[in-house]
Order: C-alpha cells, then sequence, then structure tokens
C-alpha cells in the first residue's frame, strides 16, 4: 500500500484499528459522533434551517442569528452561496392590478401601438401632463424596503399612492386649474410646433379626477385636442411618470427645504439645466414600453 499511495497511505496503527472494527462487525465507513463543536457550521440542518423564514421575509440576519444560534457571518454565506437568496428591494407599483384591470391595459396599448403604425407623425403629434407631489423633505427609504427572496422569485411590488409649473401655495388642482392649464398648453402648442402640425394635438394624461371630469373633456373637445386612451393605474406607460418626476427629484434627495422659495428654486435650477433633447427622447421610448406591456 505505502509503494502504491505514498504519503496518503494510511498509518499502520489505523489499518490495525481498522482491521479490528472490521472483525467486531462495524463496517461503518464514517466517523461515529463526537462530542463538542463541530468543525463547520455548514452542516445541513444549519443550510436547511435559515430556508424556513417562515411568513416574515424581512428578517434580518441579526434576527436569524439569534433564532438559529449561527453567526451573521456564517448565516449570510449559507443563505446567499448555498440557498442561492438575496434581499431584494419591493418594487413600487400604483396599484395590484385585478386580471380584467390588465386585459384592459393590453386592449388599450394594442389601440395605440395600432395607430402608431399607421399614422407617420403620430408620436410628433403627442403632448403629455400630468402633476407629481414634491415634499420639503423626502423620508422614504428603499433600503427599509428590502425583503429576502429566492434567485427565481420575482421582486416583490407593492401598491402605492410638461414643463414643470409649481402650483402656489394653498392652491388645489381641481377641474378648474386643470382647464386653465390646457388653454395655456394649447398656445404653448401653437408657438412650440408652428407649421409641424396639420392635424390635432393628441393629449396624453392618465385618470386622474381632474382629468376625466365632464367639465374637463368639454374644455378638450372645445380646444380641438384628441385625447389617448391611458390604462387604469398604468405610471409606466407615461413618459412623465416612468422618467421625468424621477430625475427632476433626484437632486432633491438627501436635502431638506425650509420654505417653497427655496424647494422651488432647485426644481427651476434642474429645469434651466436639462436639454429639450431630454423630453422627446423619452416620448419616442412609448413605442417600446407599448410592446413590453403587452409581452
Amino acid at each position: 500500500m505505502q509503494d502504491i499511495f505514498g504519503d496518503e497511505c494510511p498509518s499502520k496503527a489505523t489499518i490495525y484499528r481498522w482491521i479490528e472494527r472490521f472483525d467486531n462487525g462495524d463496517e461503518e465507513l464514517h466517523d461515529d459522533p463526537r462530542p463538542g463543536r463541530p468543525t463547520s457550521s455548514k452542516t445541513r440542518s444549519n443550510i436547511e434551517g435559515p430556508n424556513n423564514f417562515g411568513e416574515d421575509r424581512r428578517i434580518t440576519l441579526r434576527e436569524l442569528e439569534e433564532r438559529v444560534g449561527i453567526s451573521k457571518a456564517t448565516l449570510h454565506s449559507i443563505i446567499t452561496e448555498d440557498l442561492e437568496i438575496s434581499k431584494a428591494t419591493a418594487r413600487w407599483v400604483p396599484k395590484l392590478l385585478s386580471k380584467e384591470q390588465k386585459r384592459e391595459r393590453v386592449r388599450v396599448i394594442k389601440e395605440l401601438l395600432s395607430r402608431y403604425k399607421a399614422e407617420e407623425d403620430f408620436l410628433n403629434r403627442i403632448v403629455t401632463r400630468d402633476e407629481t407631489w414634491f415634499h420639503y423633505y423626502e423620508r422614504e427609504s428603499k433600503t427599509q424596503l428590502k425583503q429576502w427572496k429566492l434567485r427565481d422569485e420575482p421582486v416583490p411590488i407593492k401598491g402605492r399612492n410638461y414643463t414643470p409649473r409649481l402650483l402656489p401655495e394653498k392652491t388645489t388642482i381641481n377641474s378648474d386649474y386643470y382647464v386653465d392649464e390646457l388653454k395655456e398648453l394649447r398656445q404653448a402648442s401653437k408657438r412650440e410646433r408652428r407649421g409641424k402640425l396639420t392635424r390635432s394635438v393628441l393629449l396624453q394624461h392618465d385618470n386622474a379626477r381632474p382629468h376625466v371630469s365632464s367639465k374637463t373633456m368639454a374644455a378638450i373637445d372645445d380646444l380641438e385636442f384628441e385625447c389617448l386612451p391611458h390604462p387604469p393605474y398604468s405610471p409606466d406607460l407615461a413618459p412623465s411618470d416612468y422618467k421625468l418626476f424621477g430625475e427632476m427629484k433626484k437632486p432633491l434627495r438627501g436635502k431638506r427645504f425650509e420654505d417653497f422659495k427655496r424647494l422651488e428654486c432647485e426644481i427651476k435650477q434642474w429645469e434651466n439645466g436639462t436639454p429639450k433633447e431630454f423630453y422627446t427622447t423619452e416620448l419616442k421610448k412609448l413605442p417600446e414600453r407599448w410592446k413590453r406591456c403587452i409581452s
């Protein structure tokens, strides 16, 4: 055996001990359990243990450490490497849609895609309007929404609540205010797109109450706008939601504003430093987003 295995050959004492065990009827090849701490915490039971998070997917490594009795470093290795579980931040959506609402999304988008393919100037005729909240301080933290997920599980989701203009203090956006805005939008469209439009402006906005009231719809007809259909609860299909507002708020994150004027100044600074191509680029991405919606 020494000639064949060299340094890897067991010692004589080990071989004699094996022979004695075999003679006594013990043919088990594995070592008997021994008292004391195991050489590694990565045992089968420990690897399977942390996988049982229960219903609390937001449990922390420190809480798991107290529950399982394994160090945080070993737990992190077991969870991420052996179990292939990662911690993901919940993706905000405006509402968890029903099957009927999802079918309506597809129906509306197919209609828009059909017009896009049939009308050469379809995207050039679109103007869009929307509103958003600007806070003196943004408190939301995505880190607080992280939870553990398996590698093949989808990212969790949760429901949540064009020239930028700040609404005057103590003013409410209602139908009257929105109609006045549409009238100004009509004049701006004439100035900015003089000679470029031979047909009516295509107005794209969501289904917020001031946008769909009877007074607003009457004003849209009077202004000779054509209102494009918009699926309910679909900010992923409105350029202001999926790009504009997010970019506007980036420089505001982590800053605290003492009054309205200082907040307004910061927003105006972003507006003045943003090229016009930013807006047209995002509008041109609509067809691809429509296709993704259907897929």
